[in-house]
């Protein structure tokens, strides 16, 4: 017998209000091609919380449905034809949201084996931090050591997983920005070599560059930023979106923009191309495994909570009081 029910936090709609608590549930069984994992860690990002609260600017599922993507733990139960066994060590991220549960079904296709050099803690926030930043830089963006990069929100998740990177791949002018000192600080330690604020990153731009501007932007704000950036792109620059964290998204840019100035416009969704092209992912995943076993990049999460303490780890996220991802961490159990 279990010291804990099975749970996972369900989010409901109830007319204009939305609830989100965690609630019991049956054991899932896996899937033909998967396996059941009993999750010890799960990483809340900020996409969740916009999910949660309804003001996500992307799909949302059909309420109710279990919040959460990214996750770590041992395989309980696998499928036929899976590679996995029970005690394998696995991470993962589900290209539809449920992952905050004691138990997860997960499609073979979306988890990896969990490398010896990773905690359990470590290991769920691997995923979206480091697939979308390699995806967006390398596979859209074409980074090389020459071409000059400005990453937005460089103090977060994906923002400081996207500096690691651009300094393993031997970027020479690599720009952030942050929203305070300290977290513009924080970016600096990450790899970016000058940082500003959300407001004056232009003029950043223009003096380090020599009024050129940027050849890639990795941006994540949405709103005014998204606009802005589009315009300290170089010609020929790439401005690679991958959300808007403030639930505000572009409003101004125009097509005629791209053909003026010569410059391309894309975006990345690790969801959905783990649903429809995982094949697309392999050589981020070959990179980036290649970086870990290496030591040349570090997973790590900035706050780990209980997950009693979800609501701490979203006012932390809400209140840009953490730098990097928010764990829950399940091995404290959820509570009958």
């Amino acid at each position: 017998m279990r010291a804990y029910v099975v749970r996972e936090h369900v989010v409901r709609d109830h007319g204009t209000t939305r609830s989100a608590k965690w609630e019991e549930t049956a054991d899932p069984s896996p899937p033909a091609e998967g396996v059941v994992v009993r999750v010890h860690a799960a990483a809340l990002a900020w996409s969740d919380i916009l999910q949660m609260e309804g003001t996500y600017a992307g799909e949302v599922p059909d309420s109710p449905f279990v919040s959460g993507h990214e996750f770590a733990g041992e395989v309980v139960a696998a499928g036929e034809g899976t590679t996995y066994a029970p005690g394998d060590r696995v991470f993962g991220f589900l290209s539809s949201p449920a992952a905050f549960a004691e138990y997860v079904a997960a499609p073979a296709r979306c988890v990896r084996r969990t490398p010896d050099e990773l905690t359990d803690t470590d290991a769920a926030v691997f995923t979206t931090s480091f697939l979308t930043a390699d995806v967006a830089l390398v596979t859209l963006g074409g980074l090389t050591p020459q071409r000059s990069l400005l990453v937005h929100a460089g103090a977060g998740g994906v923002g400081r997983s996207a500096l690691q990177l651009a300094r393993s791949y031997g970027s020479e002018l690599v720009l952030a920005t942050a929203g305070s000192p300290a977290r513009r600080a924080a970016a600096q330690a990450a790899g970016a070599v000058a940082t500003a604020g959300y407001d004056d990153f232009p003029d950043l731009v223009r003096e380090s560059t020599g009024g050129r501007g940027v050849d890639i932007v990795l941006e994540s704000v949405g709103g005014e930023v998204f606009d802005r950036s589009a315009r300290v792109l170089a010609p020929m620059g790439r401005l690679v979106t991958i959300g808007a964290s403030s639930g505000r998204p572009p409003q101004r840019l125009k097509l005629p923009l791209l053909w003026q100035r010569s410059i391309s416009v894309c975006g990345v969704h690790i969801g959905r191309l783990l649903a429809e092209a995982p094949e697309v992912l392999e050589p981020s995943w070959e990179r980036l495994l290649d970086l870990l076993s290496a030591g040349r990049i570090e997973s790590e999460a900035g706050l780990t909570v209980p997950p009693s303490g979800l609501a701490r780890g979203i006012e932390a996220l809400r209140s840009r009081s953490v730098d990097g991802r928010v764990v829950i961490d399940f091995t404290r159990g959820v509570a009958v």
